[in-house]
């Protein structure tokens, strides 16, 4: 009769590792407090970056919706005749979207050499000011110029 081949007796997962380095203990309860406290604060400093910048993304969007509000109320003035006195005749404006208001501010150049006064003249030429604010809060003032031609 053959002998019978003997295998060694199963282990667990854990005795093979361990059988795989000798002399090694596994790690203190402190360590792997160190380790998790490292991907913790980790993790807090990636979550901090994703807030900041959909922060600057949001003020972005702002700024860039308020420029575009300027520059269409920029564009309805500019397309209005001239007026004189637009206190009496008041420049076209644009509807904005709600929380956001426009406002319009007209300088009047003093002739010969200037300079621009709030004081209603007719000397040909406005400083048109567009102020956009959102919530009540300032957020871009954009100036043009219009001429009687």
């Amino acid at each position: 009769m053959a002998p019978r081949l003997r295998l060694p007796p199963r282990r667990s997962v854990a005795l093979r590792a361990r059988a795989l380095v000798p002399g090694e203990a596994g790690f203190s309860l402190v360590e792997e407090l160190v380790a998790v406290g490292i991907v913790v604060v980790g993790l807090a400093l990636v979550l901090s970056a994703v807030s900041t910048a959909s922060f600057g993304v949001r003020e972005t969007d702002e700024h860039v919706f308020a420029e575009n509000l300027a520059r269409s109320q920029v564009e309805r003035v500019q397309d209005a005749p001239y007026s004189a006195n637009p206190t009496s005749v008041p420049y076209p404006t644009v509807t904005p979207p709600a929380g956001y208001a426009v406002s319009l501010n007209v300088e009047y150049w003093t002739a010969p050499n200037g300079p621009f006064t709030t004081t209603v003249r007719n000397d040909g030429l406005q400083q048109i000011t567009v102020t956009v604010t959102h919530a009540g809060q300032y957020v871009l003032s954009l100036a043009h110029y219009k001429v009687n031609r």
